[in-house]
């Protein structure tokens, strides 16, 4: 695999859930906004409201002042509730963001009015949020998937790649340290 797609896929930050993020090392690093994807990032695929701890933990972010926005490749049919929950909150909600395309981050950010340097993606996925991320300029943190649907074959498919990929680049890390 060539290193410049590789560092397309790799994230900046690998986390165990949205929960670990380090607050001050983010606001260290210049980052003002956060944008999460949804299914699996901060609910399981399809959730239609938000939990109280993930709602709790977002008033929190927003009060020591990142400015938050959500992306989702699906089409939030059904998800309406989630939306207004979100956008009453003054939020952007975009969901058919078209992951690893940049056309629904870009909107987001422009709603969050930040910079892509400014802000950080938070998602589940390498060849969807990481890629789109890192195609736009933005930091870029991979979360371990809360719950993947057992009957997507496609889904399971990527999630073996995402492990070799994880895999190789482990290795190469390993390998520039023992030099």
């Amino acid at each position: 695999m060539r290193a410049g797609l590789l560092s397309k896929l790799l994230p900046d930050e690998q986390l165990d859930s949205v929960f670990d993020l380090d607050v001050e090392r983010l606001k260290a690093r210049g980052i003002r906004g956060l944008v999460f994807d949804l299914d699996n990032t901060l609910g399981p695929w399809g959730f239609t409201q938000l939990d109280e701890r993930t709602r709790r933990w977002l008033r929190a972010l927003e009060a020591q002042g990142f400015r938050l926005g959500f992306v989702s490749n699906d089409g939030g049919q059904g998800r309406e509730a989630l939306r207004a929950a979100l956008d009453g909150d003054g939020h952007p909600v975009v969901f058919r963001a078209g992951k690893p395309g940049t056309r629904g981050l870009r909107q987001a950010l422009e709603a969050l009015g930040l910079p892509p340097e400014r802000v950080a993606l938070v998602g589940d996925q390498l060849f969807t949020d990481v890629l789109a991320a890192k195609r736009l300029g933005l930091y870029a943190i991979r979360v371990k998937p809360l719950a993947d649907d057992p009957h997507d074959w496609g889904l399971k498919l990527r999630r073996g790649l995402e492990r070799l990929v994880l895999r190789w680049a482990s290795r190469q890390r390993q390998r520039q340290r023992q030099r």
